[in-house]
């Protein structure tokens, strides 16, 4: 598990715990009704994954609570490499829908992501393979800040990685 259960681990208010797993089965729910899935791995109250095995989670969602600007606000983590804040969206119930747009774009699919970087432009993009075998893209992210692009040209490689997030019984 990451730093992030670490920090977890000290928590003593309840208010921020039951928030924190209402969230995640919200999320669960969310993501049952869109994909039609009912089976989930639950490794805690905190932690639920929505692909692979107990051995080998993904698609794995962690919530906990983090202060910001003097409030406390949910913390939301996909496999260590994608998250949300609470305070970066209008309300809670924004938060919980983007997270659930995330997984449910993913549950039970093969995905390829493709990350091209350059001094000119860095991008990320998401493909599905439909069932006719071809590579549908459905999210792309890029930028073309200069520094930011030279600075990634610097120290990220050209890459391609496919997945295949399915639920392992």
């Amino acid at each position: 598990m990451s730093l992030f259960k670490f920090f977890h681990s000290n928590k003593d208010d309840e208010i921020d715990i039951e928030k924190e797993k209402n969230c995640i089965r919200i999320i669960k729910q969310s993501v049952s009704e869109k994909c039609g899935i009912s089976d989930f791995i639950d490794y805690d109250d905190f932690t639920v994954a929505f692909a692979g095995s107990k051995d080998n989670m993904q698609l794995m969602l962690e919530i906990c609570t983090q202060k910001y600007d003097g409030k406390k606000y949910l913390y939301a983590s996909i496999d260590d490499e994608i998250s949300w804040q609470e305070w970066d969206f209008d309300n809670l119930a924004d938060f919980e829908e983007t997270i659930t747009d995330y997984i449910a774009k993913r549950v039970n699919k093969t995905i390829k992501y493709v990350v091209d970087v350059s001094e000119e432009e860095y991008k990320i993009s998401s493909f599905y393979l439909n069932e006719n075998d071809e590579w549908i893209r459905f999210e792309e992210y890029s930028s073309n800040n200069q520094k930011f692009c030279f600075i990634m040209s610097k120290i990220a490689k050209s890459t391609e990685t496919i997945k295949n997030y399915k639920l392992e019984v």
